[in-house]
C-alpha cells in the first residue's frame, strides 16, 4: 500500500524538533540486520538528517502542498524523507517497490510528485525523462544514473537547522494522499483530509506512549506498518526495523531491544508461530505487551497460537482500510470468545449494513455491504470521481466488503463483495472456507478463488500450503470441509502449493492467483 502519513498525526508538525531537544540521544531508529550491520540514530541525529534534506528541497523549490514520491525498502532515508516532504511544507508518497514500471509511472501519472526519492535497486523505476510531472530524482543507497541526483550530492552543504518552507507555485494540493495497494485492481489515489481526533487516540494509546519501543513487522511502503512507525516517533517512542521480515530474526530483536508493540498482518506472524517451540523459547519476549493484528483478518486458529506463543501480550484487531481507516476494534478479551469477529464500532464510527435491496439491516446475523461514517474517512479518488461516488450513501462510504453483526454488537466480516461466489445460485465467501481450512493442524495457509463452472456458474477451488511436515492428504481435507460446512461451500477442487503470493501489506494476492489458474 502507498500512502502519505505525516499529516494524519494531527497538528505534530514540530515533534521530531521537540523530541530532538528533549531526548537527544535516545535512540529513534535502530536498523540491526542479521549479517551483523548495525545503525543506531538518535532523535537528534534523526532530526538533523531530516532538516539537511527538507532545507535542500526547500533550496531547489520543493514548495508547500507538492508531492514527493519515494521507494525503498525500510531502513532510516525511508522514514527521513517522510518527515523532510512534511517538514519542508510538502508531503511523501511511498510506492510498493515491487511494483512494475508500468504500475509507477500510472501512480505517478495521477498523483503529479514533483519530487522521486529512491533507492538505488528502484532507480530504473524513475528515469527523469519518462516521467514529466517530477523535476528531480535524488538516489540513495546505491549509484544514480544519468539525469538523477546522488543522495550526498543533493544534501552536500545543506543546513541541519529548522526549514522555513516556501510557497508553492503550484496549486489544488490535496493535503493527505494515499494509494491503496490495489486489491481489486490498479492502485486508487484516496484523498483524505487527515485522522479525526478519536483515531488518533486509539493509535497513540495503542502505542503505549514515549517509551515504546515499536518493531516493524511488514513494509515500510504500506500504510500501517508505516504509520504507526511514524506515530512512535513523534510521541517520543523507538522503531526497531527489518529491511526484510524474517520470523526468527523478529524474535532476536524483541528480545534484544525489549521491544512493546507492533502490528502485523497475518502472514508474518504465522511464520514466528511456525516456528519451533524450543527456537521461540530460547527468547526472552516477555517486554511484547501489545500486538495489533491489521492489514488482513487473522484467522481464530492463528490468534490462538499467538496468544498461546505470547501470554504476556495483548492482541488487538483493527479492521479498516485507506478509504475509511479504522472501523472496527476488537479489544484482548473479546479475541478468543468471538471467533471470527473483528469487534465493535471504533471510537468516533458509524456504521450501517445494506442488503441488496439498498436497505438498512436492523436485525443480527443478516449479511450486508458495510458502510461507515467518521471525522477520517476520505472525501475522494483523484482522478476517479465516477468510483467515490458509486463508494457513498448519504454520508457513509464503503470498501464493498459484505460483514453481519450480532446481537451485542460485534461485526464478522464475511469478505469482499467481489470476492464472492456464486455457484447455484447461492453466495459463497471464500474468507469463510479459508478460516475452516486453516484451523486445521498440517495446513498452514490458504486461498479459496472461484473457478468457472459449466454446471454452477462458479465452483470453489482452493489452493492449500501444507504446515512444514504436513502430510494431510485432498481426500483428508475435502472430508474435513464436509463436515464443517454446508455441501455448496465444500470445494469442488484444490492443489497443494508450496507458497501463496502476498501484497506488501502482507494480504494475499489473489488477482495474480485468479490471473494464473484463468490462463
Amino acid at each position: 500500500m502507498a500512502r502519505m502519513t505525516m499529516a494524519a498525526i494531527g497538528d505534530a508538525r514540530d515533534r521530531l524538533a521537540v523530541n530532538a531537544a528533549d531526548t537527544p540521544d535516545k535512540p529513534a531508529v535502530i536498523d540491526d540486520r542479521p549479517d551483523g550491520s548495525l545503525r543506531v540514530v538518535t532523535f537528534r541525529e534523526l532530526n538533523e538528517m531530516v532538516n539537511r534534506i527538507a532545507n535542500a528541497l526547500v533550496d531547489v523549490g520543493f514548495g508547500s502542498g507538492e508531492r514527493l514520491v519515494w521507494a525503498g525498502r525500510n531502513c532510516v532515508e525511508v522514514i527521513a524523507i517522510q518527515h523532510a516532504a512534511r517538514k519542508a511544507g510538502g508531503f511523501s508518497i511511498s510506492l510498493n517497490h515491487r511494483l512494475t514500471k508500468s504500475e509507477v509511472h500510472s501512480i505517478v501519472g495521477v498523483a503529479e510528485p514533483t519530487f522521486a526519492w529512491t533507492a538505488g535497486d528502484f532507480r530504473e523505476l524513475f528515469i527523469k525523462d519518462e516521467l514529466p510531472s517530477i523535476r528531480e530524482v535524488v538516489v540513495f543507497d546505491g549509484d544514480a544514473l544519468d539525469g538523477q541526483i546522488p543522495f550526498a550530492e543533493f544534501v552536500d552543504g545543506s543546513s541541519i537547522q529548522e526549514p522555513k518552507p516556501r510557497k508553492s507555485s503550484r496549486k489544488g494540493f490535496d493535503p493527505i494522499l494515499i494509494f491503496t495497494s490495489g486489491t481489486t485492481g490498479l492502485p486508487k489515489g484516496v484523498v483524505r483530509y487527515g485522522l479525526g481526533v478519536s483515531e488518533i487516540e486509539l493509535q497513540t494509546g495503542l502505542l503505549g506512549g514515549g517509551d515504546g519501543v515499536f518493531i516493524v513487522t511488514g513494509s515500510l511502503s504500506h500504510g500501517g506498518p508505516n504509520g504507526m512507525a511514524n506515530n512512535s516517533l513523534l510521541i517520543g517512542g523507538t522503531v526497531v526495523l527489518q529491511q526484510k521480515f524474517d520470523a526468527a530474526d523478529w524474535l532476536r530483536l524483541v528480545e534484544k531491544y525489549r521491544v512493546s508493540n507492533s502490528y502485523s498482518a497475518p502472514i508474518a506472524i504465522r511464520h514466528v508461530c511456525a516456528l519451533p517451540e524450543s527456537q521461540r523459547r530460547k527468547r526472552d519476549t516477555s517486554s511484547l505487551k501489545t500486538m495489533i493484528a491489521a492489514a488482513a483478518q487473522w484467522p481464530h486458529s492463528l490468534k490462538e497460537a499467538f496468544v498461546e506463543a505470547f501470554p504476556s501480550c495483548d492482541l488487538w484487531e483493527l479492521y479498516g482500510s485507506s478509504e475509511l481507516a479504522t472501523v472496527t476494534v476488537q479489544a484482548p478479551e473479546d479475541q478468543l470468545s468471538r471467533p471470527g469477529s473483528c469487534g465493535r464500532a471504533a471510537p468516533g464510527v458509524e456504521i450501517i449494513l445494506v442488503d441488496d435491496d439498498d436497505r438498512i439491516i436492523t436485525e443480527p446475523n443478516q449479511p450486508g455491504v458495510l458502510y461507515a461514517k467518521s471525522d477520517s474517512v476520505y472525501r475522494s479518488y483523484l482522478g476517479d470521481d465516477e468510483a467515490y461516488e458509486k463508494s457513498l450513501r448519504g454520508d457513509f462510504s464503503t470498501v464493498g466488503d459484505v460483514a453481519t453483526f450480532d446481537e451485542d454488537g460485534f461485526y464478522y466480516i464475511c469478505d469482499r463483495q467481489k470476492d464472492m461466489l456464486i455457484s447455484g445460485g447461492a453466495n459463497i465467501y471464500p474468507k469463510e472456507i479459508e478460516n475452516l481450512l486453516e484451523s486445521h493442524p498440517d495446513i498452514f495457509e490458504s486461498a479459496v478463488i472461484g473457478l468457472p463452472d459449466e454446471e454452477w456458474g462458479e465452483r470453489p477451488h482452493a489452493l492449500i500450503v501444507r504446515n512444514e511436515g504436513g502430510r494431510v492428504t485432498s481426500e483428508e481435507i475435502l472430508l474435513f470441509c464436509r463436515e464443517h460446512l454446508a455441501g455448496y461451500k465444500v470445494p469442488g477442487s484444490l492443489e497443494f502449493v508450496s507458497e501463496l503470493p502476498h501484497m506488501v501489506s502482507g494480504k494475499l494476492a489473489k488477482r495474480e492467483i485468479v490471473a494464473r489458474l484463468r490462463d
